[in-house]
């Protein structure tokens, strides 16, 4: 007769022994899990605001190291014939960059409204290049341009033309629905904000509404004018974001665009030739420089403050330094919520000002 074995099972305390080395494991792939789901965040957030600064930072550098320039580099003379071109930023010509400082300077009235306190905003002027359309003959007599092509602009567009001695910068004053024209002319006060005075020669009087003529030669090219400010404002998300705000082809101001989400401070400094020698002497915030010296601006340096969404996404607090011109910057920041802050900085020369 064969033996019968007994079946034996697991004791009370091998199962605890199990069950112990079971939680020791679980709890070290979980530490492992949380560890590098946090690691991924960081990564992510750093990677996006990364993103983020350095889209801000590149628009505002192809804006800012074209403004000014009208066709041909430094000119020696610039005719501004728009009725109120002296006094409205988004069209005044003899001072194709502005920056405002925060708590010190006034900031335009069609835009400071928006503007996040304690942010800078910059406005700039320029033309587009790569849009440049070549004239065939100027008519003084029928204030009228002939092209050597047909040309899309529209009635209302602000544009330059220039012959690399003088540009003039005026509004088209006739209509193109069909895209099809070979002319523009440039009549008085048909539009807003309209030509003061038909002539495209100095000096001009718009009080008076006068000008005086002056001929464009064969070879002389126009371009669109492109006018633009750039100030930190609240986004669609509730946070801080970086807004553009352009003259559109009527010669009045668009809808301000949102260009990056959690941009949440701008501030920035200039370099100023302080004796004509086209070099930099000095660096000063905008409160700093005087209304008459802003032409003598030959860089400006940009400093964008860029944040996370969410709170505690960090181990620990972290601090930043956030230039504004002034040594108190200089002291490190360091908030308590735990956001990542990274600030992205980038200075541009202003190329038809300074000696490259």
């Amino acid at each position: 007769m064969a033996r019968r074995h007994g079946q034996r099972g697991y004791t009370l305390i091998e199962i605890m022994i199990a069950l112990t080395i079971g939680v020791f494991l679980t709890g070290g792939m979980l530490n492992l899990y949380i560890g590098s789901k946090r690691a991924y965040n960081i990564q992510s957030t750093l990677t996006e605001l990364q993103e983020v600064g350095r889209f801000g930072i590149k628009s505002m550098i192809e804006d800012i190291r074209m403004a000014g320039f009208f066709g041909c580099g430094t000119t020696a003379s610039v005719v501004n014939v728009l009725t109120g071109g002296a006094a409205n930023w988004e069209i005044n010509a003899a001072e194709p960059l502005r920056g405002f400082d925060a708590g010190v300077s006034v900031f335009p009235p069609n835009f400071a409204g928006n503007v996040v306190a304690n942010t800078d905003a910059l406005v700039l002027l320029r033309t587009q290049p790569s849009d440049a359309y070549v004239v065939d003959t100027h008519s003084t007599a029928a204030n009228q341009l002939t092209l050597k092509g047909s040309h899309d602009l529209q009635q209302g567009e602000i544009l330059a033309v220039t012959d690399c001695l003088n540009t003039a910068i005026f509004q088209q004053t006739n209509a193109n629905a069909a895209s099809v024209a070979t002319t523009i002319d440039h009549a008085a006060g048909t539009t807003i904000p309209g030509n003061c005075a038909p002539g495209l020669g100095g000096p001009v009087d718009c009080a008076a509404g006068t000008s005086q003529p002056y001929q464009f030669p064969e070879e002389s090219f126009i371009t669109r004018v492109i006018s633009r400010a750039y100030y930190i404002g609240t986004g669609a998300s509730g946070r801080s974001a970086l807004f553009r705000l352009d003259i559109n082809n009527t010669g009045a101001l668009n809808a301000p665009v949102e260009m990056a989400d959690g941009i949440v401070d701008m501030q920035l400094v200039y370099g100023v030739d302080t004796n004509n020698d086209g070099a930099i002497e000095a660096y000063r915030t905008a409160g700093a420089i005087a209304a008459a010296d802003w032409p003598s601006v030959l860089s400006v340096q940009i400093n964008l403050l860029v944040e996370s969404a969410d709170d505690r996404v960090a181990d620990d607090q972290t601090s930043y330094v956030l230039f504004d011109g002034t040594a108190a910057s200089l002291v490190p920041v360091t908030p308590g919520d735990r956001r990542i802050r990274r600030v992205y900085s980038a200075t541009t020369t202003i190329r038809n000002r300074a000696i490259l």
